[in-house]
């Protein structure tokens, strides 16, 4: 089974005058979550083959504070078209870069997040609020297909949804 694993950044900085929203970093309990998150992960074995990441600041902290909960093998990928995405564009870098693999994990941003969750597992969750995915929520799809390239995009099944405060 291929499985995609959707992982919002952490809490970052409001949005300051002569800051760019690309360069907002992480506070602290945006780091203390995106530890949890990644211990969680590993700790119940829903670890990546690769990891993308949106190149923004909070979404790369995120992973560096993800990371040292992981095995140094999981590759990672900074791919520049996860900032700003449309959940279409996000799609398929999942599938261009994901090709191969059965397993990966992607650090990005809302609203592309949320509106591609929903695309793929469809309305069959009504006890699930998918229209909330909050900062280091994070939601676990699997898929009836044997690599990442074999998916059907709507085809989805929420394996887990996990949001931070639930940790």
């Amino acid at each position: 089974m291929a499985r995609v694993t959707l992982i919002r950044h952490g809490k970052a900085e409001t949005s300051k005058l002569g800051v760019q929203d690309f360069d907002r970093p992480l506070i602290s309990r945006g780091q203390i979550n995106a530890s949890a998150v990644g211990a969680f992960l590993a700790t119940h074995r829903m670890l990546p083959q690769l990891v993308l990441v949106s190149p923004s600041a909070r979404t790369r902290e995120t992973y560096e504070f993800i990371k040292p909960h992981w095995p140094d093998e999981i590759a990672v990928q900074f791919v520049d078209q996860l900032y700003e995405a449309s959940a279409s564009t996000l799609l398929q870098a999942i599938i261009d870069y994901g090709g191969d693999f059965s397993d990966i994990a992607v650090i990005g941003h809302n609203p592309s997040l949320v509106v591609l969750l929903n695309h793929m597992v469809g309305d069959g969750h009504a006890e699930q609020n998918l229209g909330y995915f909050p900062t280091c929520c994070m939601a676990d799809i699997g898929f009836v297909a044997p690599k990442i390239r074999d998916l059907i995009s709507d085809g989805g099944r929420l394996l887990s949804i996990k949001r931070a405060r639930d940790l």
